[in-house]
């Protein structure tokens, strides 16, 4: 199951539940008319910036929700929790979380994507790279959930082979020390990396280069929504609006509760994180995306898209010929 981020892989849950819920990273006072326990797919950064925009700013609490919003991070599967009713809520970093979790049998269901775009990209050496194809045959580093995933994709589109492929652990120093490399990433974080040690590098958004899967998904347990719809939909509606703000007003105090969940967090990275995701139209789209682009964009997700997607992996042999993304996904929110 590939994570939205090499460093976001799955990894079997390593905490109970009640260890978690001693350390939320913010909860609001019991007032509020439905509890929601929501818990993020890594550890608080800029990619997160709505969700605690609408935190700083009281969206949840002005929607009737009482909103506890927990931290992600190594050896906790959010998705695993999510499937086991630990949790009611939380990310699935891609689209392939979703069909992964219905070829499981999962009770789950996405019912937004925060991420019109996926924010994965491939980086190389802007010195000898001016296109994806120039790749043949030069050594990839991949995240170990992406191999046998969104590496198809890639192979269907260009001329790679697998004996190109090498681990990407989380560490970018074998890339930067190797020219003819190219690199998975994130588009808000890694550019920033490599420009810090130094190195020009060229970078290619794979949602530019035609890979159309949804990100940032918002995920809800089928008995939460079942019982709880209201409240799916309040929280869906508060988060966008969350994103609205923290792209295109005053993020100060949403990077604030960041840094403070996140200590490692710094003002840099989350300033690159929130240029990049406007700039790139993760967010909201862009005008040559599947959707059309701006503000009421967030959120949404259709069932042509779905569909297309789900018909394109199933033909490169990456999911049953029966997998229905209808069984993961809630057009209704």
């Amino acid at each position: 199951m590939p994570a939205r981020h090499p460093r976001r892989a799955l990894l079997k849950a390593g905490l109970a539940l009640a260890a978690l819920l001693t350390t939320p990273v913010l909860s609001h006072p019991a007032r509020a008319a439905e509890k929601l326990v929501f818990m993020l797919d890594w550890q608080a950064e800029a990619e997160h910036g709505g969700y605690f925009q609408a935190v700083a700013e009281g969206l949840y609490q002005k929607a009737g929700l009482d909103v506890t919003i927990v931290p992600g991070g190594p050896g906790m599967s959010a998705q695993q929790m999510l499937a086991a009713g630990k949790i009611d809520g939380t990310i699935g970093s891609n689209a392939f979380y979703v069909l992964n979790l219905v070829e499981a049998g999962a009770k789950v269901k996405a019912v937004a994507a925060m991420f019109q775009k996926d924010p994965t990209i491939l980086m190389a050496h802007a010195q000898n790279t001016t296109s994806l194809a120039d790749l043949k045959g030069r050594p990839i580093f991949l995240g170990d959930p992406s191999i046998n995933t969104l590496w198809r994709w890639l192979k269907s589109k260009y001329p790679y082979e697998d004996g190109q492929i090498r681990r990407y652990t989380g560490s970018l120093a074998p890339f930067l020390t190797t020219p003819a490399a190219a690199a998975q990433g994130y588009v808000t974080s890694e550019p920033l990396i490599a420009k810090k040690a130094g190195s020009d590098v060229k970078v290619f958004l794979l949602a530019d280069q035609g890979y159309d899967g949804y990100s940032g998904l918002v995920m809800f347990n089928d008995a939460y929504i079942q019982a709880h719809p209201a409240a799916v939909k309040a929280f869906v509606a508060a988060t966008a609006e969350g994103w609205r703000h923290y792209l295109h007003g005053d993020a100060a105090a949403a990077d604030a509760l960041i840094r403070k969940s996140n200590p490692d967090m710094d003002a840099e990275t989350l300033a690159y994180g929130r240029k990049a995701l406007v700039d790139n139209g993760i967010v909201e789209g862009t005008p040559a995306g599947s959707n059309a682009a701006g503000p009421d964009a967030i959120g949404r997700m259709t069932a042509a898209r779905w569909e297309g997607f789900t018909t394109e992996m199933k033909r490169l042999g990456i999911y049953k010929a029966g997998t229905d993304w209808k069984a993961g996904v809630d057009l209704g929110n």
